[in-house]
């Protein structure tokens, strides 16, 4: 067998990372919209099969569903579709967030660019564009595409790689939560509340910035508990 060239090597280098992202977000269609039950096992090789692609593309992307807390490896088992988050699992989620992400949005402005403010507006419109692209995980994927981006661009102004692997311990449970409460909370608050946060950036408004991103984070709060699935049990 020939060896290979190092462009030939490149290429597989590169399509590595696409591979497992399109596996990654096969699953994630799976567990959205085909409703498999909690609990469910979740085969390495079956997977494969299905997809027609080798192991490894699936033995990746479910390590990353795995930090989302989507599904679970057990020893000796494998993965499988992890339950729902409770609210519980919510409010401890959204308290983690409230004390964070604020902090991390005043650092972040005192690092303003005009670059930086137009990647974030550009965010924006995505999300607003994308809001209303449909019930299934292909048709909002812009929206939870752009939400994301947004909030990460942010922690990466920070200019802090301690405070970007803190927000990187939650990032993926933020994923799942927007991933499972999409059709109830998408719509023009998000856009609004985000374009406040771009505004004090745009001002150059440390302070007002902080709190921005802090009305954001209760607002997402306040309209989780006024959904069914995560109503507070007495």
């Amino acid at each position: 067998m020939n060896a290979m060239s190092y462009e030939e090597e490149e290429g597989l280098i590169a399509a590595r990372p696409m591979l497992v992202d399109q596996v990654f977000e096969a699953v994630l269609s799976l567990l959205l919209d085909d409703k498999i039950p909690t609990g469910s096992p979740l085969s390495i090789d079956g997977l494969a099969k299905r997809f027609k692609v080798s192991s490894t593309p699936v033995r990746e992307a479910l390590a990353r569903l795995e930090a989302t807390g989507m599904v679970r490896r057990e020893a000796l088992r494998g993965y499988k579709v992890a339950p729902e988050p409770t609210a519980a699992d919510v409010d401890a989620l959204l308290t983690a967030r409230g004390i964070l992400e604020p902090e991390i949005t005043r650092i972040a402005c005192t690092n303003v660019t005009d670059a930086l403010v137009a990647e974030l507006e550009e965010f924006n419109r995505d999300l607003d564009a994308s809001r209303l692209g449909g019930d299934t995980f292909p048709g909002y994927r812009a929206y939870w595409k752009a939400d994301e981006s947004f909030h990460r661009r942010i922690a990466e102004a920070t200019d802090n790689e301690f405070l970007l692997r803190a927000y990187g311990s939650i990032e993926g449970h933020i994923q799942r939560f927007r991933l499972m409460v999409h059709n109830d909370m998408s719509g023009e608050h998000t856009v609004r509340e985000h374009q406040a946060v771009i505004d004090a950036f745009q001002a150059r408004d440390a302070g007002a910035a902080m709190a921005a991103m802090n009305d954001h984070i209760e607002g997402i709060r306040s309209r989780s508990s006024s959904l069914t699935k995560f109503a507070q049990q007495s």
